[in-house]
């Protein structure tokens, strides 16, 4: 539906958190309670696995600021693939814990929060900067299709983790 979607609105970017169930298995046999780790790969969700969205997913902050890919450090419970067809997911990351966001108690109520739903926002909020800034050079009402918005924030994110390149757990 996600693709159908993608196809039928080639100007609407679908920014999808990759969800947070990893690390969630069942208790290991003799340790009641322990959760048992997923599998080292594949537990990314089904509705993160359509091919024409931006899929995001958590990783924790970084004090001071990027300087290196060692620094960035995958949460515990950020969904990764790779795809049963083998593409990468998540495409990108961002800070997914401890995100100071609005609560539900009141017009001034914050909490700080994390989840896969904390870090696809930051990459939403940044992709319609882009578009603002395409539209800004290149006049009113002309924006990038969002297959271009997507190879743009693929492209020029920081590399993280220990692989050079894509891969299966940071994009």
């Amino acid at each position: 539906a996600f693709d159908q979607i993608a196809v039928a609105a080639p100007y609407f970017l679908i920014v999808k958190s990759a969800g947070n169930d990893r690390d969630d298995g069942p208790s290991t046999a003799g340790s009641p309670g322990v959760p048992k780790p997923d599998p080292d790969y594949g537990s990314i969700s089904s509705y993160s696995m359509a091919k024409n969205i931006l899929v995001v997913g958590a990783v924790e902050g970084i004090t001071g600021g990027y300087l290196s890919p060692a620094q960035v450090q995958m949460t515990s419970f950020s969904c990764w693939g790779p795809t049963d067809d083998g593409r990468i997911r998540p495409d990108v990351v961002a800070k997914g814990r401890g995100v100071l966001s609005t609560w539900g108690n009141g017009d001034a109520s914050y909490n700080s929060i994390q989840g896969t739903s904390m870090s696809s926002p930051a990459v939403a909020g940044s992709a319609i900067l882009l578009q603002e800034q395409y539209e800004n050079f290149n006049g009113t009402g002309n924006f990038m299709k969002s297959a271009s918005l997507k190879a743009l924030i693929i492209h020029t994110a920081d590399e993280a983790g220990t692989s050079t390149g894509p891969d299966y757990r940071f994009g």
